[in-house]
């Protein structure tokens, strides 16, 4: 049998074992860090990210609710995953880490 591996694809494969995933966690206290939200997975290297909302959410729940939803918005338009993690964090996973449900 004949190898049938191209070049491209063992660069394309080395590409993606090299390739770093982040995990950042943060806690979110007022609508304006929407912004800094949106930058962590606009970035070109991939972000798992878990976001704190009990802070937002115990001052103004309408205001976190808004958050969430123009969070999840964003998230989605760049193919990343936007899971509920317990009662007060959320999870935004890129679209390259594959995601288990139990």
């Amino acid at each position: 049998m004949e190898d049938t591996t191209t070049d491209q694809q063992v660069i394309t494969e080395e590409k993606c074992r090299r390739q770093q995933l982040w995990l950042k966690t943060i806690s979110i206290h007022s609508y304006s860090q929407l912004s800094e939200l949106e930058d962590n997975f606009s970035n070109k290297e991939p972000v798992i990210l878990i976001a704190r909302m009990t802070p937002i959410v115990t001052k103004n729940i309408e205001e976190g609710m808004k958050l969430v939803n123009e969070v999840y918005s964003a998230a989605t338009k760049k193919n990343y995953s936007v899971f509920r993690l317990g009662e007060e964090r959320i999870i935004l996973v890129p679209p390259n880490v594959r995601v288990k449900s139990l």
